[in-house]
């Protein structure tokens, strides 16, 4: 096995735990447990995962960042308030279904922007490929500033590209393999921007709401 076999296989062992890391750190920073004055531990985490639920009802909707931090720091002080005074699990039992709560609070959901996913997604495809023919260009001229004469290999800037350069008297040549990073960068730009899951909170809308 490679170098650059090795580099691949070790980034691979480590994404599960860095997925995990990214996910409880963006949750702890919509909930901001260290806001929270007294009370215990098992009070925080209900709080938080309150306000969690409350921001991903908010995000299904549409809402905007700005509107969805001032609306998560009402609740939070609410709910953290009645807490002290009542304890967490009577004070997120009073607040009922933050579905509902999140549909009282904004109005009616607009449904995805396909439109702008589209173009963003194309502009981020773009932006990626410009980017790996600038990392290839790179790559092949300290191939050739090193005199090498037949140089091939991934890059581990970019998973899935793959650069080969050839420089002799009778030949040069040089071939850039772009992989899928491209597309599939393109693809969560469209997903973020589009916000196809705002479907799912149009038929929420129309369903009952439990309490």
């Amino acid at each position: 096995m490679t170098g650059i076999d090795l580099g691949m296989a070790a980034a691979a062992a480590s994404l599960p735990a860095f997925i995990v890391i990214i996910s409880v750190s963006a949750l702890a920073w919509v909930g901001r447990p260290w806001e929270l004055r007294g009370g215990s531990l098992l009070d925080r985490i209900r709080v938080v995962e309150a306000v969690n639920n409350y921001d991903f009802w908010l995000s299904l909707r549409g809402v905007s960042g700005r509107r969805r931090r001032d609306l998560r720091d009402e609740l939070r002080a609410n709910l953290w308030d009645a807490t002290l005074r009542i304890g967490s699990k009577a004070a997120v039992a009073a607040v009922g279904s933050t579905r509902k709560l999140a549909a009282g609070s904004v109005a009616e959901n607009s449904g995805p922007h396909w439109g702008r996913g589209l173009f963003a997604g194309l502009v981020a495809v773009e932006s990626v490929v410009m980017l790996q023919v600038f990392v290839a260009t790179v790559w092949a001229d300290a191939a050739d500033a090193a005199q090498v004469t037949r140089l091939s290999g991934g890059v581990t800037l970019v998973p899935g590209m793959r650069v080969e350069f050839e420089h002799t008297a009778e030949r040069l040549a040089f071939d850039l393999s772009l992989g899928p990073i491209s597309l599939v960068i393109g693809g969560l730009v469209f997903l973020a921007v589009a916000q196809p899951w705002r479907l799912v909170a149009r038929r929420a809308d129309r369903q009952p709401m439990a309490s």
